[in-house]
């Protein structure tokens, strides 16, 4: 008659591995947690990387995009327009020199901001010509109370108004403004 034979006792393979499974050490844990995730994350992991790859361009591109497209040169041309429409009705000094030219969006260091082209060359001379129209007049409008801009200043403003809509006619920015009655407004 066989006798009944502990677990601890047996030494045949099925045995040992009997005894193993119920009581395992932690390197055989830690084998069997890794290759549980190390198969999915193996299988996965060709599929996210090149999807993460993909995102990340898009990612560094849109991040570019946003410094250096039209986007500042779609903001800058109606702050422009604004201004010299502003300066072309000037009743008082500080509507004529309410701006500097050769500051804010004008500065140097925002120019290098805009893409190459003619939008940056449009606006570029724009801010040079506000300028020099800007100091030419200046001292037509010196009083306090009054400004008396001469029609030349205007019509030179009007010039630069121009320069500006036919280089961004095609820019597709915004549609223009209208009044109540539907008339397109300059």
């Amino acid at each position: 008659m066989t006798g009944i034979v502990f677990v601890e006792d047996d030494t045949s393979f099925k045995g040992r591995l009997r005894k193993h499974l119920r009581n395992p050490p932690m390197r055989s844990v830690f084998l069997i947690v890794l290759l549980v995730f190390a198969i999915p994350v193996a299988i996965a992991y060709p599929k996210v990387s090149n999807v993460a790859q993909e995102n990340w361009s898009d990612v560094q591109q849109a991040r570019e995009r946003h410094f250096v497209n039209v986007t500042a040169a779609s903001w800058i041309y109606p702050f422009l327009r604004r201004q010299a429409v502003r300066m072309q009705e000037a009743d008082v000094p500080a509507e004529w020199l309410s701006v500097r030219f050769t500051n804010g969006p004008c500065l140097a260091e925002h120019m290098t901001q805009l893409p190459g082209g003619k939008y940056a060359y449009a606006i570029e001379s724009a801010c040079g010509l506000l300028d020099e129209i800007q100091m030419k007049y200046a001292p037509e409008c010196t009083q306090t109370s009054a400004c008396n801009i001469p029609e030349a200043a205007v019509v030179e403003l009007q010039i630069v108004l121009d320069r500006l809509k036919v280089a961004f006619s095609d820019a597709n920015l915004v549609q223009p403004a209208t009044d109540d009655q539907g008339q397109i407004r300059d």
